[in-house]
């Protein structure tokens, strides 16, 4: 997620001090150094002033005190219960059937490109979401946010940057063992290396889909949607 809308901005990881008390799974960043009231950065990220003290405790209900420093506006919890679901029904009698189909946070299948070198004429995704690298970088985590902002490619680079990209530019490494530089946060997992990138593709993402039936006939359907 990259929020940007006037100079209201957010960040993957915060660039000012932050409170140690900060809830753990936090997955985007207000910086404070905007000049932006409390009251207004919590109305234009839509957080409840209890889901904001929940997640930044150094803050009260009352939006005191209003530091500067970083503060936490979602989690990968909040993310990845904020599901978009579609549902349909039969009036059909004697019987009738809901369905509610749930999109999952991420595909349920990647496809692990291999280790690419860079171009310097062309990136090999157009999009870095770590600019200043980023102190907890996973391959899960990049394929996420990667798939939040509706990109069909995924990228890790140097251990600490993730890459989103609608295309793949550059070509394959001819040895794939120089992606070696281990995620910042996963040290048991390489997240590409000085000038080379593992790249991965999303696949299908599988609807899970429930259904329930007042009557004689219960139904229940499965399908697959393209991962953007």
């Amino acid at each position: 997620l990259f929020f940007l809308a006037g100079q209201v901005v957010s960040t993957a990881y915060p660039t000012l001090q932050w409170d140690p008390d900060t809830v753990k799974d936090c997955a985007e960043w207000y910086n404070n150094d905007e000049g932006k009231t409390c009251e207004y950065v919590r109305k234009y990220f839509g957080i409840t002033p209890t889901e904001f003290h929940t997640w930044n405790p150094s803050v009260s209900l009352d939006c005191k005190p209003w530091d500067w420093q970083s503060y936490c506006i979602i989690t990968e919890t909040k993310i990845n219960a904020t599901k978009p679901t579609t549902s349909s029904s039969s009036s059909r009698k004697p019987s009738s059937t809901t369905t509610v189909v749930t999109l999952g946070p991420s595909p349920t299948t990647w496809t692990d490109l291999g280790c690419y070198v860079e171009d310097s004429k062309m990136p090999i995704l157009d999009k870095n979401m770590d600019p200043n690298g980023n102190t907890a970088l996973t391959i899960p985590k990049c394929k996420n946010r990667c798939y939040q902002g509706a990109f069909a490619f995924a990228g890790v680079q140097k251990g600490n940057q993730c890459w989103c990209g609608s295309y793949v530019g550059g070509e394959w490494a001819s040895n794939q063992t120089r992606c070696d530089s281990p995620c910042t946060g996963d040290k048991n997992t390489f997240c590409g290396g000085n000038g080379f990138v593992n790249v991965f593709e999303a696949e299908e993402n599988q609807l899970q889909v429930s259904s329930t039936s007042v009557g004689v006939k219960t139904t229940s359907r499965a399908s697959s949607v393209k991962g953007s």
